[in-house]
């Protein structure tokens, strides 16, 4: 994250009427900031993806609830605490994210509905009412910038993730911005850790909320550091409510900037999404998975998040052992029926180890040993048995995720 970023990020913040909070509430009991909180002063649009886990956490409860409600153009805040998941705490869990909603929106002069809470942490934890309040009164009286409210949200992460791109249409330079948190608990299905995407482009909300959803599923949704999705996922994703530079200009999906918009969206969210891949819990490989030659979409992704979720194959990348048993084996317990394992090829960085469903006539052990090496990996699987492909991006598995998550609560 350059500091251009940072600067970029708070000329965004101007444009929106936004100022940024951060204190240390001591949740996480740890001498950092561990409470955010985000303010638009300006009307703003609000759309929002969160976990398919069957154990929501209650700001994922709260918030979603108040999307809902948030229909209409309006102020907002955004609240995000680490060191405490509150999720699986029932209904105390809920009655706490209600009083500090209802707190922060009170302070702010806004409705309760318009104040959209996050948590991230322990899970099974009470979150503690006493502290979050004393945190925003802390932090609302410490003015603070994108970084700090990065490095406040983060968890077991050790890097903040930011990311910016610029958007110029019809002489107009527009910004679209996101700053998210995630290191381990990440192989999404539906949104994935905390996200939140900002822009000053005024866009309708019936077209953004297809442009978060489409853009979603091609970035986040494409990553995965252990195979565990989390209680507490979530995006939120704000544009303006009124460009003022130019005849308050409304784009959507029909406008011929609109390929320009997705582009922008999906390069920061992609941006985000490999550098939470790269900062993965005890993670030194990035493994960018192609599945191609499938019957349908559906298929190749199974094949692709079966070899990317697989620990043998995760802990051969990470020993640099071409033990490419392990990728056929997680491919035909993924395949559908119509697979044929004597068509299956298999390359690393362009070279082909596995041909016709075995090891390939040319195959040397040095060179694939030697593309291993590598910090970033290109795999591509050719099923054979169609034309659709699928992506994703994962990492590998070590010995210090293991101890990472062992001491987790010590």
């Amino acid at each position: 994250m350059s500091l251009n970023v940072s600067s970029e990020a708070e000329k965004l913040s101007a444009r929106l009427g936004v100022n940024v909070y951060t204190a240390n509430a001591n949740i996480s009991n740890t001498p950092n900031n561990d409470l955010g909180i985000v303010c638009f002063q300006m009307p703003v649009k609000v759309v929002g993806l969160y976990t398919k886990n069957r154990h929501p956490a209650a700001p994922v409860v709260i918030s979603k609830r108040n999307l809902n409600a948030h229909v209409q153009p309006g102020k907002l805040a955004i609240l995000v605490n680490s060191g405490c998941a509150n999720a699986c705490t029932g209904k105390r869990g809920i009655d706490v994210c209600k009083k500090t909603v209802d707190y922060l929106a009170n302070k702010l002069e806004l409705k309760p509905s318009s104040v959209f809470p996050s948590s991230t942490g322990e899970i099974l934890k009470f979150l503690s009412a006493e502290r979050m309040l004393r945190g925003i009164d802390l932090a609302l009286e410490n003015k603070s910038s994108w970084i700090d409210f990065a490095s406040a949200i983060m968890t077991t992460d050790t890097k903040k993730k930011l990311s910016l791109q610029k958007i110029e249409l019809e002489g107009e330079t527009y910004s679209v911005f996101g700053v998210a948190k995630g290191s381990g608990m990440i192989s999404p299905n539906m949104a994935t850790m905390l996200a939140y995407i900002f822009t000053d482009l005024n866009i309708e909300l019936k077209s953004f909320n297809k442009l978060v959803s489409e853009c979603c599923n091609k970035t986040f949704n494409t990553i995965s550091v252990d195979g565990e999705t989390s209680t507490n996922d979530s995006i939120l994703a704000i544009c303006s409510a009124a460009d003022q530079r130019k005849d308050n200009q409304i784009f959507d999906s029909k406008s011929k900037f609109w390929k320009s918009i997705q582009n922008t969206f999906e390069s920061v969210c992609l941006d985000l999404s490999e550098q939470i891949i790269s900062d993965g819990e005890g993670a030194s490989k990035v493994i960018k998975l192609r599945v191609k030659g499938a019957p349908s979409y559906r298929e190749a992704d199974n094949v692709a998040r079966g070899v990317g979720n697989s620990p043998l194959v995760k802990t051969a990348f990470f020993a640099e052992d071409p033990n490419f048993g392990r990728i056929l084996s997680a491919i035909g317990a993924n395949a559908s029926a119509v697979y044929d394992p004597n068509e299956v090829s298999v390359s690393l960085d362009g070279y082909v180890v596995i041909e016709k469903g075995v090891v390939h006539d040319q195959y040397n052990e040095k060179i694939s040993q030697s593309i291993m090496r590598k910090d970033v990996i290109d795999l591509e699987i050719v099923l054979g048995c169609g034309e659709s492909e699928s992506s994703i991006i994962f990492c590998d598995l070590s010995y210090d995720y293991v101890k990472i998550n062992s001491e987790y609560r010590t």
